[in-house]
């Protein structure tokens, strides 16, 4: 009898497989953002309850519902399996800010006001270094939602990553900010380097938000800001 030996190397078949997750986590992206777009239809934004999950079950994973209490209270409400994994815990009623490193959350949390108020569509692309190196890069779309009431308090979203996940929780240091006013159409890429280095923080046990030691805002090295305006 004949035997075959499978030649395929062990670290072969990691990168096989991590390309084919990079492959579903962008596909993610698309697959929410086309959701969203064919429920708007030629209004402002859709209904909160007009989103039905067994139309995005490919994107579920990695998919988010965020509801905005107050200025400045953005929360989950309901998040994919993929966002727990990131954080190393149940993320339902924690703040979305929880994944953002300290030296991009006071810019990030100013910006993310505008998904609701503007109101705007919303992608960051973002990366995280762990303690040992490990290096994870990120793709947000954050989606405004109206409620029943009307009001512009809930978004989707989908969080999709590149790399292996490492040790938890990760947290991401903002790069690019893609903004598109669903107002006027307009589109603006702001990128940034910060001055301070990333220093993962400690797993933190329950639902506890991470405590902030310092108020002040970080001095980013460069921001260019690119704006694209179909009506200029």
């Amino acid at each position: 009898m004949t035997q075959h030996q499978n030649t395929t190397s062990p670290s072969a078949e990691i990168v096989s497989l991590w390309q084919h997750q990079a492959k579903r986590d962008i596909s993610a992206i698309g697959e929410m953002r086309g959701y969203w777009e064919s429920l708007r239809g030629g209004r402002l934004v859709p209904l909160r309850s007009e989103i039905d999950p067994r139309e995005i079950t490919g994107a579920l994973e990695y998919g988010f519902i965020l509801e905005r209490l107050q200025p400045g209270a953005i929360r989950f409400r309901l998040a994919g399996m993929h966002l727990c994994d990131l954080m190393g815990m149940e993320v339902r009623g924690m703040p979305l800010r929880s994944f953002i490193s300290p030296t991009s959350r006071a810019r990030f949390s100013a910006m993310l006001e505008r998904v609701f108020t503007q109101p705007e569509i919303h992608e960051y692309v973002m990366v995280s270094e762990d303690s040992n190196g490990t290096c994870l890069r990120a793709r947000l779309l954050i989606l405004p939602l109206k409620s029943d009431g009307g009001t512009v308090d809930r978004a989707i979203g989908c969080f999709t990553t590149e790399g292996v996940v490492g040790l938890a929780p990760r947290r991401f240091r903002v790069l690019e900010t893609r903004v598109t006013s669903l107002i006027n159409g307009a589109q603006t890429r702001e990128f940034e380097a910060d001055e301070m280095p990333v220093t993962p923080a400690p797993l933190r046990a329950g639902f506890a938000e991470t405590q902030e030691a310092f108020d002040a805002e970080p001095r980013p090295q460069l921001r260019l800001v690119v704006t694209d305006n179909p009506d200029a």
